[in-house]
């Protein structure tokens, strides 16, 4: 397999809902355990069946009865030991594609469900009874099957994920970890530069009655505080020294566009580690990926299998020898079309070459000089966002599961509601690589409020396509008054045709934050001529 350097491209050898969504969900994965027979890699050499998950029942970290199943090899064994924690909000099935695929290769695959939220021995949200319970799951697999006490692997869609990172800190049975579409620091899933999220909520609402009621109010409340001597020991990212000293073998999965918990800090923990390491960036959703192998399993499942085969099995399939940042392009085509291909960097920081600043200027106009101009635009505070409506389901689904990119009509901008300023065409393809960061100058008329930034590929036709977002909410200033600020947007790689505009929308509201507005009350953004905002925009 070959992989390209920065400047080409090759191809390589949500959850689920509830109610109507939820039922449809786990038929359409169910008819995936029909098509694994056919879709999964094929059996190892001497291998003479199909393997067949059994149900078993293991004592938590507690003494509270957990459920989950085992599907193992053919032979005696030893064989090396993969568990797969699952969410309770997340189907089992969800994991189907992944257990059997790594049984047939030769895996003792174990998926177990993690603690309700309500009854006794309730989740305590990555806390140490359910992260300890990774290590009661290991325990019984290492006496009850063919498992190999000296070869443990670990990995997990979301929630799963993170739990996965921190039993891995914690046993140092544990070798290697799969993390996809999870989180390094359990702030990022509590709020976005000081706005909470929707996630939050949810957060909350699964995690012990005794804390539920403190970390509701901290979130609402905005209590940075609390929510940090909660989150800290959650966090995958304060463990590293653990990671580095035993050379755990880390693997990560993570989507552009994510929208439950977006990783601010994974660029950040991704370079401070020393063992090894892999991460790989693709267009969609959270836990979108996951959710289209359930179905039809492809890429992403040989990738983890690849990973944990060389780590755990000590095989020579040059995985160690690929760069440890893999990433295709927001715009990079759907997750089933052709020209699947990745491009390799030897680090986080390395995809950016450069920076090209724009600066906001008259005529709602982005320019590379600035022009002296203080006028810029006044947003009336709504809860509807001028490019991400959370009534567009659709929209969402789509660039979630197929890594597509849905087209936002930038007419749809409502006066007073959101403002969108402008480049020049692109006179040749430009490679977005890294973080965007933007400063403005808000003058508030109340002392709490959320301005929401949208980074568009705008087209000829003036449909505009997402490359990055970010929220910002300040608190305790003085209305009336302005001050500067800059915003990191969230980390993208996008390649911007040649005739194509860049385009920066801000507005009030966005579907996967809880703004801190006052329902009409208006934020002045501009761009002082001694002081002039701008855009930065990293350039590979």
């Amino acid at each position: 397999m070959r992989y390209a350097s920065s400047s080409d491209h090759h191809s390589p050898a949500g959850r689920a809902g509830r109610g109507r969504r939820r039922r449809a969900a786990a038929l359409l994965l169910a008819l995936s355990g029909f098509l694994l027979a056919l879709a999964a890699p094929a059996p190892p050499a001497g291998a003479a069946h199909v393997p067949v998950p059994r149900p078993f029942v293991f004592t938590g970290a507690d003494g509270t009865p957990l459920k989950g199943n085992v599907a193992e090899p053919a032979g005696p064994g030893p064989h090396p030991l993969l568990v797969l924690p699952c969410w309770v909000s997340m189907p089992e099935l969800l994991m189907t594609s992944t257990q059997l695929a790594a049984a047939r290769d030769g895996y003792v695959a174990v998926v177990y469900q993690t603690r309700l939220p309500v009854g006794p021995g309730a989740a305590d949200l990555q806390g140490l009874r359910d992260v300890g319970d990774v290590s009661r799951v290991v325990d019984w697999a290492l006496e009850h099957t063919s498992a190999d006490a000296r070869h443990i692997g670990l990995g997990g869609v979301s929630y799963g994920s993170v739990v996965s990172l921190l039993a891995a800190a914690r046993d140092p049975r544990i070798s290697a970890v799969a993390a996809l579409s999870g989180w390094v620091d359990t702030m990022d899933a509590l709020e976005d530069h000081g706005t909470p999220t929707l996630p939050s909520l949810g957060i909350g609402a699964y995690t012990t009655v005794e804390q539920r009621g403190a970390l509701l109010d901290a979130v609402l409340r905005h209590d940075r505080e609390r929510l940090a001597a909660w989150a800290g020991p959650r966090s995958p990212i304060a463990y590293v020294d653990r990671y580095n000293a035993r050379r755990v073998a880390l693997f990560f999965a993570l989507t552009w566009g994510e929208g439950v918990t977006p990783a601010p800090r994974l660029g950040e923990f991704l370079d401070r580690l020393r063992g090894p390491k892999r991460l790989e960036m693709r267009p969609g959703d959270h836990a979108g990926p996951e959710m289209a192998e359930a179905l039809l399993p492809g890429e992403l499942i040989r990738s983890i299998l690849r990973w944990m085969d060389h780590h755990l099995k000590g095989r020579e399939n040059g995985v160690d020898r690929e760069p440890p940042v893999l990433l295709r392009p927001v715009n990079s085509g759907p997750r089933f079309g052709a020209g699947y291909g990745w491009e390799g960097h030897p680090s986080w920081a390395a995809m950016t070459g450069s920076t090209r600043r724009l600066f906001l200027g008259a005529g709602r106009s982005l320019r590379e000089t600035p022009d002296g101009s203080a006028t810029g635009a006044t947003l009336t505070a709504v809860p509807v966002s001028p490019t991400d409506n959370g009534l567009l389901m659709f929209q969402r689904s789509a660039e979630a599961v197929l890594g597509v990119q849905v087209p936002r009509p930038l007419a749809l901008v409502p006066p007073g509601g959101g403002a969108v300023w402008t480049s020049r065409p692109a006179a040749f393809t430009r490679y977005v690589r890294g973080t965007p960061r933007v400063r403005l100058t808000i003058t508030p008329e109340a002392g709490t409020g959320t301005v929401v930034v949208h980074l568009l590929d705008a087209d000829a036709l003036g449909n505009g396509r997402l490359m990055t977002w970010a929220p910002y909410t300040f608190t305790g200033r003085t209305p009336g008054r302005p001050f500067t600020v800059e915003i990191p947007l969230y980390a993208t790689a996008y390649d911007l045709p040649a005739g194509h505009r860049l385009a920066l929308a801000a507005g009030t509201a966005d579907s996967r934050v809880l703004a801190r507005n006052a329902l009409l009350r208006r934020i002045t953004l501009s761009s002082p001529a001694g002081s002039p905002s701008w855009l930065d925009v990293p350039l590979r």
